[in-house]
């Protein structure tokens, strides 16, 4: 009879929610994707050769990053899929590109060892920088430059989306273009010694919804393919050997969690309104038509925001009228007279593109982005979108929204332009729906503090709550150095946000909320005690605000609102949120916010 082998816990950073009991598959990814290149000389007759065996890995390697995007292509939100067109532009960096041409040419070295130690110097001097943000994106410059190395050396990365069963991933780090390779049904969770919260690997992992702890230090040595694991992404713990009793223990939480989500979907039909019968509206955020299903399945009663950058990434050339037109007439019909609203173009700040190359932005999101881009230098891409969108009006229920407004003379300007385009269809002879809806985006202070005015000239307002924070608070909401600055219920935030829904009141239109905040359990009471009509968020997540609207009486909320404003800071006002939440929807907090 073999000795029974130790429990051990680790503690880690708790990257994405989730439990998973399975066996483990170490995954040594940097120890066999290449090996270290050698300082070896070549002849002045092969230069120009070597120069051309450089050129073809980096093209190589873009088209790889390009085929990743595609096949992630609406599993991936939008701030995740960003992720690779940073990826693109590291790949794209003439700077860095032209060095490395140089020193070949200059000391007749091959390009791998070049290439190497060009990179090693930029990645070392960035992680010396002592800062957090700027180290963790070291990460992705040595995810690219792995990509580079190998296929200037013939080598094939590993497939981690064609797994033998199913298994808990463990390595010494894992990239991120490697965690976006991870297929769900055979990936239960995975740990790693390296890594933060704050890490591209950990958002993609939460995107996907797929259990992680990261920071785990030291703990590779002690697992062995086959081994026995607990992966808690909840509270950040790795459990290696676990006791039977430890292992009924999260049996029991994993079928708690599992059974939450199986009564979510069959409550989905169910009228999302309170106790006292104030309804509102839940939608889904989606990025192509292809998200509609997963939308329906949720029980979205239709689209609050349709994201259409995608449209515009990774590409020189623009989508033409054509194409888009097919795009938002088939998201028009699948819907049907659920409204879908559909957001012009925002790209610019966190959202690139290879039209916008031409602009050097020292402060993207200051900049020209958004609006600001469609109204002052690519009017041309603008008229075209809303062609597409007006003539695929006609074929449901569809209304636009223009994000990023900073002033009235924007909307008359965007208002006029959208008049414009209606009498070119007109004389053309093609239909489209005359009154369509037009609403804009509640992002910027001085948007929320002229809502009064905004509003007598469109027909609905939607708060989007990650700028309208970011931009409110002066704090980038992607860096972690400030992260404790991102506040949600900062009174500020809250104050503005009242003022928009009661100046839309006032005005009889109707206000969604598209942020993040909206998907999220802790601010819910917060958002119906401010009488908001819409809530718009990942499909995943309208099962859980659904139950949670129905356990609401309005009269409360509204005192749980009246409460929170009267706080100095966020930390008492998201409190109240969330005490009056626990009173409330205890499974909901416990399952979504605890894990127990």
């Amino acid at each position: 009879m073999g000795v029974e082998k130790k429990e051990i816990v680790f503690h880690g950073i708790p990257a994405s929610p989730g439990i998973a009991i399975g066996t483990v598959l170490l995954v040594g990814m940097q120890d066999v994707i290449y090996k270290e290149p050698e300082n070896k000389k070549i002849p002045p007759s092969e230069i120009e050769v070597e120069i051309s065996r450089f050129r073809k890995a980096v093209e190589k390697t873009r088209f790889e990053i390009q085929e990743l995007q595609r096949k992630l292509h609406g599993q991936l939100a939008e701030r995740e899929a960003s992720i690779f067109d940073a990826h693109l532009l590291i790949l794209e960096d003439r700077m860095i590109n032209d060095e490395i041409e140089d020193v070949v040419r200059e000391k007749c070295i091959a390009a791998d060892y070049v290439f190497f130690s060009i990179i090693k110097r930029y990645t070392s001097a960035l992680t010396a920088m002592d800062d957090k943000y700027i180290s963790e994106r070291v990460a992705d410059i040595q995810d690219v430059a792995s990509r580079v190395i190998a296929n200037l050396q013939g080598f094939r990365r590993p497939v981690l989306d064609q797994l033998p069963g199913q298994r808990i991933i463990i390595a010494r780090d894992l990239a991120p273009s490697d965690t976006a390779m991870l297929d769900r049904d055979n990936v239960q969770a995975f740990a790693t010694e390296s890594g933060s919260r704050t890490s591209h690997t950990a958002i993609l992992a939460r995107s996907m919804q797929i259990p992680a702890v990261v920071g785990l230090r030291n703990f590779v040595e002690r697992l062995g393919n086959g081994d026995l694991v607990i992966i808690d992404g909840f509270i950040g713990a790795v459990i290696i050997n676990p006791k039977q009793e430890t292992q009924n223990l999260y049996l029991l939480k994993e079928s708690r969690e599992e059974k939450y989500y199986a009564d979510l979907l069959k409550e989905s039909r169910l009228r999302p309104e309170t106790t006292d019968g104030y309804c509102i509206q839940l939608a889904a955020n989606i990025e192509n038509s292809s998200d509609i299903a997963q939308a329906k399945k949720y029980g979205a009663a239709g689209i609050g925001l349709f994201r259409t950058e995608y449209l515009y990434m990774n590409s020189s050339v623009p989508p033409d009228e054509e194409s888009q037109f097919a795009v938002y007439k088939k998201a028009a019909v699948e819907m049907g007279e659920a409204n879908t609203v559909i957001r012009t173009m925002d790209l610019g700040g966190d959202k690139l593109s290879d039209l916008l190359s031409a602009h050097f932005e020292p402060n993207p999101f200051l900049g020209l982005r958004a609006i600001r881009l469609c109204l002052q230098e690519r009017r041309d891409l603008f008229r075209t979108q809303l062609r597409a969108i007006l003539r695929a009006s006609a074929f449901g229920n569809i209304s636009i929204m223009f994000p990023m407004i900073t002033c009235v003379d924007e909307v008359d300007s965007l208002i006029d332009f959208v008049n414009n385009i209606k009498d070119e269809l007109k004389k053309e002879k093609i239909s489209f729906k005359e009154d369509i809806e037009t609403g804009i985006m509640i992002e910027t202070p001085s948007a929320a503090l002229q809502a009064e005015v905004l509003a007598e000239k469109v027909d609905f307002f939607s708060i989007g709550t990650n700028d309208l924070v970011q931009y409110t608070l002066a704090v980038d909401r992607s860096n972690d150095h400030v992260a404790y600055l991102y506040q949600p219920c900062h009174p500020a935030v809250l104050r503005l946000m009242a003022n928009v829904v009661k100046a839309a009141r006032e005005n009889h239109i109707w206000v969604s909320v598209c942020g993040e905040m909206a998907g999220d359990p802790r601010y819910i009471p917060l958002l119906v005690g401010m009488g908001v009509n819409e809530l718009s968020m990942s499909p995943v997540s309208l099962g859980s605000i659904r139950r949670i609207i129905r356990r609401i009486r309005m009269y409360d909320a509204e005192e749980v609102l009246r409460s929170a404003l009267k706080c100095i800071n966020a930390q008492d006002a998201q409190g109240i949120s969330e005490d009056f939440l626990y009173a409330i929807a205890p499974d909901i907090v416990n399952i979504t916010m605890k894990g127990i």
